[in-house]
């Protein structure tokens, strides 16, 4: 099983500047979590939602806590917590053994752990599987520290809308999505290790990108296609000060090859866009929440579908 995680794009003061996701996490020794309690309220649930660093978060209880900003992220499996704030909560141990987390700059020890209960909104939810690293990445509350992944909300829920136009997030469980406003398209979605993938293509060159609402930026490419596209080497470098930090270490985004470039033009959801920029960088491929904005973004879990209402 894969899970990703967050990385920290820092300057070199280490100032966080905004989240970035692009690791991946392998699992060892996997064993079995708690029992489902129920889960279904069966109206819709609707919350509001903050942008942070331009990446998703919803407030949520968890074990009766007071309620933490959880970055809601499609680019995560399975929901992870940092250490302090795992102790905050009263995350339970599972039983099970500790993961190796591998990341884009190296690997990071995790525990299995389950939230006895979780409150987001109207939904009162039972023993939701999570990961507790095993060192903090990240700083106490920051960005990163605690994400809310898609392995639960896929189990539970019939679709998952991100409303980027009007900071809400919605939560159906018994009805089928159906869109509600303006230009509407609808794109087949599969998934991969627990996280939703479309696929991207310009020039003619087509790849698989995980729909990444945890990432800030907007088209990531790996060095391999950017070279398929034809710019091997060209484009626009991200700084020499700007550092790449999260799992594993810390790397500068000039020594792994960090730009940007520009395309006449790339194709996603049904849709072409012109002069379309995208980001050179490490890890997978994925589209993050810099493009969807202006968007209501819905993950239909049941019609594994990308509903994209602009």
């Amino acid at each position: 099983m894969r899970l990703r995680g967050m990385e920290v794009i820092m300057l070199s003061r280490m100032k966080t500047l905004f989240a970035l996701l692009t690791v991946s996490l392998l699992s060892s020794c996997m064993m079995p979590f708690p029992p489902l309690g129920p889960q279904n309220p069966g109206a819709d649930v609707a919350v509001p939602m903050q942008l942070r660093a331009g990446t998703p978060h919803v407030m949520a209880s968890i074990n009766g806590q007071r309620a933490i900003p959880l970055l809601l992220d499609t680019g995560a499996t399975l929901s992870v917590f940092e250490p302090d704030v795992a102790t905050a909560c009263g995350l339970l141990p599972s039983g099970g053994g500790r993961m190796q987390i591998r990341g884009v700059h190296g690997t990071a020890g995790a525990s299995q752990a389950v939230m006895s209960t979780m409150d987001l909104g109207q939904w009162h939810t039972t023993n939701v599987r999570c990961l507790v690293r095993g060192i903090s990445s990240f700083s106490s509350g920051g960005l990163g520290s605690a994400i809310l992944g898609m392995d639960h909300l896929r189990r539970n829920c019939s679709f998952m809308t991100i409303d980027y136009q009007r900071n809400t997030v919605e939560l159906g469980f018994s009805r089928a999505f159906q869109p509600t406003r303006g230009v509407v398209t609808r794109t087949p979605l599969r998934w991969s290790m627990g996280m939703p993938v479309i696929r991207v293509s310009s020039g003619g060159v087509t790849w698989d990108a995980v729909v990444d609402s945890g990432s800030t930026w907007g088209i990531v490419i790996n060095q391999s296609t950017a070279a398929r596209l034809g710019h091997a080497h060209d484009g626009m470098g991200m700084g020499r000060g700007l550092v790449l930090s999260g799992v594993g270490g810390s790397v500068q985004a000039d020594q792994v090859g960090a730009r940007t470039i520009q395309v006449p033009s790339a194709t996603l959801c049904g849709e072409s866009h012109p002069v379309a920029t995208l980001y050179v960088m490490p890890g997978p491929m994925r589209v993050g929440s810099r493009f969807w904005q202006g968007t209501r973004l819905t993950v239909d879990f049941r019609g594994n579908a990308l509903w994209l209402e602009r």
